[in-house]
């Protein structure tokens, strides 16, 4: 594959990317009421545990596509195209969205607890879902800007 040909395609797979990157976010955060509906004070079944089992998976999938940018089975010369210096800063953007947006969650939860009961599971559901959901809004919004300026 020629230059030309790799650096056509990193920015098709980038502005690809992006578009992902907002409907994973979007889907994720609409799937979160799916796991509070039920009373904290029921018993899991095996339908919850395997809710519980597939949103840490999806989790950890997330997180290792806003580490990576996705895109593992491309030509080395393709992800490094696709991982440059505005790729990388925009990605640092995001982590620190995510972080901020984990310690207000924490913080609101906080004060929600003294109102409302709230179990450690929920807590940490709720403070994970918010900022990966987070970051990842950025990170695509900040690539599709990125696409737009060039």
């Amino acid at each position: 594959m020629t230059d030309t040909e790799n650096v056509e395609r990193a920015e098709r797979l980038s502005r690809r990317r992006a578009r992902i990157f907002a409907i994973q976010a979007i889907i994720f955060i609409s799937w979160q009421g799916l796991f509070f509906s039920r009373p904290a004070d029921e018993p899991m079944r095996a339908v919850e545990t395997v809710k519980l089992s597939a949103w840490f998976v999806w989790v950890v999938l997330l997180l290792v596509l806003l580490a990576t940018g996705g895109n593992f089975l491309r030509s080395q010369k393709v992800r490094a195209l696709l991982n440059d210096e505005l790729t990388r800063q925009n990605r640092t953007a995001a982590y620190v969205l995510g972080f901020w947006t984990a310690v207000g969650t924490c913080i609101g939860l906080y004060v929600v607890g003294l109102f409302e009961p709230l179990s450690g599971r929920e807590a940490v559901h709720i403070t994970l879902s918010a900022a990966i959901a987070a970051a990842l809004l950025n990170f695509a919004l900040s690539e599709r800007r990125s696409a737009r300026a060039d």
